[in-house]
């Protein structure tokens, strides 16, 4: 083949093509009578090494429990200036796995069997709560300005939306901590750093003055008068609240909701910084949204940052014995892009296994057990089993 130009030319084409899977044993992986779908897995036991083995086995029943959903195959087929064809055949599945229960495990004649229950987000009424405590982080934003209109403290109000906030969330396993406090203390920074570097999400709660114009006063005075007070009850708080996860871009909530002034009293009448009919608008907002907030997110993943300790063969994740990790637990650990490397095993973005063999408050201490080992510092989902 003869070419133009001396350079080195290269085209490269792009064949997608969406797949329907299905594997030949029916005995390897069906779908359960529940929610779940149950798929076995089996690895070679080398060197005596059973652990090891029973890991790897999961990592096959994983590849198993892919090729039952629907995927893509994508072709990269590059031509040199020599005319020779390389083609690159990589396989994606649409694989989303919520929660993974490990069933049965064995070993028998050299081989390791276990058999699992994959929850898949596809499932989002049946989903468990999360298997550790979720971090949200919060902070304030009072309205720029005069905080205090109409015997109204805004700050104090944005308080107490933020104090009810945290206590729905202790029911749901959610810790928060908010980010932004006076940094006065090496000990209040040290934690708000913390909550940072391990926050799940992030609630953003905030106020802000709605004024409407105040009507053309009438000819009489007194109705001028009247007119001018009854106005100014007309200004309302708009109090927001903005829902975030810094892993998850789709989860960007927001909610607002106009809270009406109560009458003006007199200083000898006026004992709350907020008043009872307004604290209590603010609590049944803060309970409605919280509930929201829930059902959106109660089937979303626990993500970790996942860093290699340097010459060493262990590894160190962000979270630890005060979220719920305990020693000896065993982590599946799902890149964020893993729906390219489960069918690929030597992808970096392939699912891995490892071993807490240290923990601390606020991180661990892990063992690879299973997967690719030439991965880099990465954010992964976590599932203990």
């Amino acid at each position: 083949m003869k070419y133009l130009a001396p350079i080195k030319r290269i085209n490269t084409l792009f064949c997608t093509a969406l797949l329907g899977l299905v594997i030949s044993s029916p005995s390897a992986a069906q779908q359960a009578t529940g929610t779940a779908l149950v798929v076995s897995g089996q690895a070679l036991v080398t060197k005596g090494d059973n652990d090891t083995a029973l890991m790897m086995a999961i990592l096959d029943a994983l590849r198993t429990a892919a090729t039952q959903r629907k995927g893509q195959i994508i072709s990269h087929s590059m031509v040199n200036a020599e005319g020779q064809l390389t083609e690159n055949i990589s396989l994606k599945s649409d694989l989303k796995i919520h929660h993974m229960d490990l069933l049965e495990q064995n070993t028998e004649q050299g081989i390791a069997t276990v058999k699992l229950a994959l929850n898949l987000d596809d499932n989002e009424k049946d989903c468990p709560l999360p298997q550790l405590t979720q971090i949200l982080t919060t902070d304030l934003a009072s309205p720029p300005g005069n905080n205090n209109y109409y015997q109204v403290d805004v700050n104090q109000v944005l308080l107490d939306a933020e104090a009810q906030f945290s206590n729905l969330a202790k029911r749901d396993n959610f810790a928060t901590h908010r980010v932004n406090p006076a940094l006065n203390a090496y000990q209040t920074a040290w934690l708000a750093s913390e909550a940072y570097n391990q926050a799940d999400y992030h609630l953003a709660i905030g106020a802000q003055w709605l004024e409407k114009t105040i009507d053309t006063p009438k000819l009489n005075p007194l109705g001028t008068l009247s007119s001018f007070f009854d106005n100014q009850n007309s200004t309302r708080l708009l109090i927001t609240a903005n829902f975030s996860s810094p892993y998850s871009p789709h989860i960007n909530l927001n909610y607002q909701h106009q809270l009406p002034l109560p009458a003006s009293q007199s200083i000898a009448t006026s004992s709350n910084p907020i008043p009872p009919e307004l604290s209590k608008n603010v609590a049944m907002w803060v309970q409605k949204t919280w509930r929201n907030l829930v059902q959106n997110v109660k089937c979303e993943a626990s993500y970790i940052k996942l860093t290699k300790i340097v010459d060493q063969p262990l590894w160190r994740i962000n979270k630890g014995q005060k979220l719920g990790l305990e020693q000896g637990q065993q982590l599946l650990l799902l890149p964020q892009n893993y729906q390219n490397g489960i069918l690929n095993p030597n992808a970096t973005s392939a699912p891995q296994v490892f071993r807490v063999t240290q923990v601390h408050p606020h991180n661990a201490i892990l063992e690879h057990m299973a997967g690719p080992t030439n991965i880099g510092p990465t954010t992964a989902q976590l599932i203990v089993f």
